[in-house]
């Protein structure tokens, strides 16, 4: 996809959702405003992040820390759960 001379730069509003993290968000904008389909947005996001090798170090570290806060919540909620139903099992009855 490097080579694909179809795809330029990125206009600065995909480039601003991107530098976020807000991958979907850059796909659509850049859906509206050059009216191109999913496929081709997408083809032409990746190939921006994959001709910026610290935009993609950083698009990987917010990948992991939402996983990471994702993974604490389901931990909590996990918790959450064993005790009510421990207090269910053992001091209810």
């Amino acid at each position: 996809m490097r080579a694909d001379p179809r795809h330029g730069p990125l206009p600065p509003e995909p480039a601003t959702l991107l530098t976020e993290g807000r991958t979907m968000d850059a796909i659509k904008s850049l859906r509206e405003s050059h009216g191109l389909g999913f496929r081709q947005a997408r083809a032409w996001i990746e190939a921006h992040i994959a001709d910026n090798p610290v935009l993609r170090v950083q698009l990987e570290a917010q990948q992991r820390a939402r996983r990471r806060r994702l993974f604490a919540w389901f931990l909590l909620a996990d918790g959450v759960i064993a005790a009510l139903v421990i207090y269910y099992l053992f001091y209810l009855p």
